[in-house]
């Protein structure tokens, strides 16, 4: 092989960059492979070997397309993802705003209250740990944290400790660190274990009849019927209850404080996302469509409001974009449930006044309907009114959140509809919000667009 073949080597092996994007490299690499090619070729060569020269000459040019194609799919991808992975409106995806771990503001919050749990203390994601420790001390904001499984020695308490010392008190010159008072609004406790958080709903569906009808619409089995919040292996009944454990928790402790409740605000968390919604976007929701006293712009007001929650498309398609995350919370109006047909009990269109187009939307549709929906122009948007949704991030006026006659852990049949094949629950959202429906006149539930947080799908 000549010095030009030589130079071809590297191109080559990488394996990155084709051979037909080098045209130079043809010529010696052919020489190099078959030396009688072109118009050296020796009078002896027989019409078969002149035949196999020109399978050899095939296969070359379809293994450039395949190194071709692996380019496209490997190094084009990362050259185009800043053209790629918006969906429909950059300024809202790249936005400064919505990143809020880097927001750094010392301007106090309205009554907001944040309430998370978690399955264990190794579930939690740091991002999530910083977002809480900037909501304490940059707004005054509370927190709740209800977490099932304990690991003490990477303890919730610890990281909070260590990251509010490394985020807030200023490096040590021969005096002592202290720890900033906000880290203490961040209140941190152990879930019961599953079988007294059972004995707690079994009480609770006891006193309202709901065991009663769970018997007699399943023939007396209630841990093992559809949708039973006693059953005590299924995923989804364990949330149901941990949730409601802590709205009690709520409800019986910090609650008692709010003097008014449709002026305080309660933001329902996963603490396990990649990124969440600017605080000075969720104070500025609460004070404009939710708490009463500062509604006073005309615009309308939410009892709910969801974070537009998304996902982004696995890391090795080629071209990469963000979609609407939570479809199994999700319901639009005035009965649509954007669930792949293969997650349903239900089949599409069998929901009373399902629309079927909707339904079968893709989860990237879905994105850019609600960013459609609720655009105003000029980079403005205003929740989208749907019936259900969650996003990783709900804000519910506290008179909704806590009203006496909801609750997760609720039995009722009329939400079988939209229970998951997989799972054979409803989500507890959707349990939570049809009660609100049916209990709560005030009740208005919506999802903003612009308040994104950033589910953990890699």
């Amino acid at each position: 092989m000549d010095s030009a073949g030589v130079e071809c080597v590297p191109a080559i092996l990488s394996h990155l960059v084709p051979l037909f994007i080098i045209p130079s490299c043809y010529p010696p690499i052919l020489n190099a492979l078959l030396p009688w090619s072109g118009s050296a070729s020796p009078m002896w060569l027989s019409v078969r070997s002149r035949r196999i020269e020109s399978y050899l000459l095939l296969a070359s040019a379809l293994l450039a397309v395949l190194l071709q194609i692996i380019y496209l799919i490997r190094v084009v991808p990362t050259i185009v993802l800043s053209d790629h992975i918006n969906n429909a409106n950059q300024n809202v995806l790249f936005s400064q705003q919505n990143h809020g771990i880097f927001e750094s503001s010392s301007a106090s919050a309205p009554n907001i209250l944040l309430a998370g749990i978690a399955y264990s203390d190794d579930t939690i994601s740091d991002v999530a740990i910083k977002y809480l420790i900037q909501a304490a001390c940059d707004h005054q904001i509370k927190s709740h944290i209800l977490i099932s499984k304990r690991n003490e020695k990477a303890s919730m308490n610890k990281k909070v400790y260590m990251m509010t010392q490394h985020m807030y008190v200023p490096l040590a010159q021969g005096g002592t660190r202290r720890q900033p008072n906000c880290a203490s609004l961040i209140k941190i406790k152990t879930a019961p274990d599953q079988m007294q958080l059972i004995n707690a709903t079994r009480i609770r569906m006891t006193e309202t009849g709901e065991i009663q009808s769970l018997q007699k619409d399943y023939h007396g089995y209630t841990e093992k019927a559809p949708n039973s919040p006693l059953d005590g292996l299924n995923r989804i009944a364990k949330i149901k209850r941990v949730r409601e454990h802590q709205r009690q928790q709520v409800k019986h402790g910090e609650a008692l404080k709010m003097k008014n409740l449709k002026e305080f605000v309660v933001g329902v968390i996963d603490l396990d996302m990649f990124d969440y919604p600017a605080l000075s976007k969720v104070i500025n929701i609460s004070e404009t469509y939710m708490l009463h006293s500062l509604n006073n712009k005309g615009a309308t007001r939410y009892t709910t409001i969801c974070s537009n929650g998304l996902q982004r498309s696995r890391y090795w398609e080629p071209f990469p974009q963000r979609n609407y995350y939570d479809t199994f919370a999700t319901l639009l109006l005035p009965n649509t449930w954007p669930v792949l047909e293969s997650n349903r009990v239900v089949p599409r269109g069998e929901l009373e006044r399902e629309n079927v187009t909707m339904a079968k939307i893709s989860q990237q549709e879905l994105l850019n309907w609600f960013l459609r929906e609720g655009s105003k122009g000029n980079d403005v948007y205003v929740p989208v009114p749907v019936r259900s949704c969650f996003g990783g991030l709900t804000l519910y006026r506290a008179d909704a959140w806590l009203h006496p006659r909801c609750r997760y852990d609720t039995y009722d049949k009329r939400v079988d509809v939209y229970r998951g094949k997989k799972e054979q629950h409803t989500c507890e959202h959707i349990v939570f919000h049809e009660c609100l429906r049916r209990e709560y006149k005030e009740v208005s539930i919506a999802v903003q667009p612009d308040m994104v947080t950033l589910w953990h799908l890699v």
